[in-house]
């Protein structure tokens, strides 16, 4: 797969899946604006992808909750290399609360990234994707039983599903594809926003493996390549799909 003259835009670039995509994408020939709000770990990243492909990305250090920053991403995007054809909505976190929470803080934030910053992105980069006939992947959790905690991650998940699938749908008229890519328990900071410290982060990653039935934690750079298969123009059919990459965890 030759991405040689195409242009990505990868959010949640600075780490964890996000990151292996970027770094996939750009060896594969195209050419990135990668987005984080990490810059230590946004600019490594950049430093990987340049050692691949030795074409520099274009590194965005924003929080994509703001409206205008996702406005600017696609501007400046677009400033650098003249197109977009591939948007990968990467950036997410989870947080743990409950109804029992007195406040709709945690809710609305999560909502506000997981959520509408997906939607926002798709939206500004549409008339750009419209010219390239290019695509969307959603990148989100496989679905699961639903542990105390997460109600509120989980209502978003099955909310993307269906913004994947009807997405895929109104947009299927103008040449452009919605896809997602559904990973299991993955190797991420996904624990690390948790509050599981550095020390203690092999210990929990192993508890959680008992618990899939392959008793394996998968890698970030298996996704990316699920990724990339996705943003690809091998199966130009391929639309409204959620791949999942799970081990089987959903089939419990």
């Amino acid at each position: 797969m030759d991405f040689t003259g195409k242009t990505a835009i990868v959010t949640g670039a600075s780490s964890g899946i996000g990151a292996a995509t970027a770094r996939l994408l750009s060896l594969r020939g195209a050419s990135l604006a990668i987005v984080g709000r990490n810059e230590e770990r946004l600019l490594q990243v950049a430093k990987q992808c340049e050692e691949a492909s030795k074409q520099k990305p274009l590194c965005l250090l924003l929080d994509l909750t703001s409206d205008a920053n996702c406005e600017e991403v696609v501007r400046k995007t677009v400033q650098t290399y003249k197109r977009i054809d591939i948007l990968v909505n990467c950036a997410g976190k989870a947080t743990v609360t409950s109804l029992f929470d007195t406040t709709m803080e945690v809710f609305d934030e999560l909502v506000q990234l997981n959520l509408r910053v997906p939607y926002k992105m798709t939206q500004s980069c549409l008339p750009y994707l419209k010219k390239a006939k290019g695509n969307v992947v959603n990148v989100f959790g496989a679905q699961m039983r639903v542990r105390p905690g997460f109600l509120p991650f989980a209502m978003i998940r099955d909310a993307l599903e269906r913004f994947t699938k009807a997405g895929a749908l109104e947009l299927a008229s103008e040449g452009v594809r919605m896809n997602a890519v559904r990973p299991g328990i993955t190797r991420t900071k996904f624990l690390a926003n948790l509050n599981v410290d550095d020390e203690h982060m092999d210990l929990a990653y192993d508890t959680i493996a008992q618990e899939v039935p392959n008793h394996q934690i998968i890698e970030p750079e298996e996704i990316a390549k699920m990724i990339v298969f996705a943003a690809s123009d091998e199966l130009p059919n391929l639309n409204g799909a959620s791949l999942t990459v799970d081990g089987a965890a959903s089939s419990y």
